[in-house]
């Protein structure tokens, strides 16, 4: 018999619980279950507009996790995920997000983002039922490793404790306004460098006259076979805009990552950011997967 469960407040054992099934669904796929923005909050224990469900079944002295269904908070809203495990019927997965978007709805509503891997029709539909349309689109991107130019740019590595503040800086000026990368504080980086994947020497920094101008943070992912090396965050400072600093801080990230034995890289783009898509593909990524992102406000019943 399934079981449904809806938490909002994960403590003690039911924390714990909750970690090792979302563990376990990405252990069973190979692939992360969640975003890092909704698994560190998980781990984190669930900061105000946490919610998750999870379905299961049991599976000898234990359950066994079929899927999951978590929103936490953002600068726009809650955004929203959801992931089962390999061979799970797709539906089960689709009825856990149905239960999260109306437990939202009931607890008040408000603006929700959900973002779907190569969303079908039955997400579409259900989707519209909640009144979310769709409104971004992300592309996975991913090239063979090594590139065959090098950074044109002089980097260094990440020194945790010393560069907290200037990388923030220039962080939260290159994405204002951004849903999920903007409006960092130490708390948001502190938790991505407590990750076991945290290397500060794949966290590259470039540097002008000892004022930070750019960065390329590089993140390695080895449950993936081979491990895929990405370009997990990358941005200019808005005064050096123009000269190039794109690409050559991208290729500094691929420089680390080859020069660590990493064969595959890997970025995500938003798929309407012309620019970025075409200096990428210029580069020789090319598009792996599209994930979509339906957005509205839920209105309280």
């Amino acid at each position: 018999m399934r079981r449904v469960e809806i938490v909002s407040r994960p403590e003690g054992p039911l924390h714990d619980r909750l970690v090792s099934a979302v563990a376990t669904i990405a252990a069973a796929s190979g692939r992360p279950a969640l975003s890092d923005h909704l698994w560190l909050d998980l781990l984190a224990g669930g900061a105000p507009g946490f919610r998750i469900v999870t379905v299961s079944e049991p599976d000898g002295t234990a359950d066994r996790a079929l899927a999951v269904a978590q929103t936490s908070a953002a600068n726009e809203g809650l955004v929203m995920e959801v992931a089962s495990a390999p061979g799970v019927d797709p539906a089960i997965a689709l009825d856990a997000a149905d239960t999260l978007l109306d437990a939202v709805a009931r607890s008040g509503g408000g603006a929700v983002t959900w973002w779907v891997d190569d969303a079908d029709d039955a997400v579409r539909a259900l989707a519209a039922a909640f009144g979310l349309a769709p409104t971004r689109a992300l592309h996975e991107m991913r090239r063979p490793l090594p590139h065959p130019d090098r950074s044109a740019v002089a980097t260094r590595s990440f020194v945790p404790g010393v560069d907290d503040a200037a990388f923030l800086a220039v962080n939260n000026r290159a994405f204002a306004g951004h849903g999920e990368q903007g409006g960092w504080t130490p708390d948001t980086l502190a938790l991505r460098m407590n990750e076991a994947w945290f290397d500060p020497d794949g966290f590259r920094l470039y540097e002008e006259d000892d004022r930070l101008l750019g960065f390329c943070w590089t993140k390695v992912h080895d449950d993936e076979t081979p491990p895929i090396g990405e370009i997990y965050v990358i941005a200019v400072d808005p005064d050096g805009h123009g000269r190039g600093l794109g690409r050559a801080l991208t290729l500094a990230g691929l420089d680390s990552l080859s020069d660590r034995g990493i064969t595959m890289s890997n970025l995500y783009v938003d798929a309407a950011n012309d620019a970025a898509v075409g200096l990428y593909t210029r580069l020789g990524f090319e598009v792996h997967r599209t994930r979509a992102a339906f957005s509205g406000t839920l209105e309280a019943p």
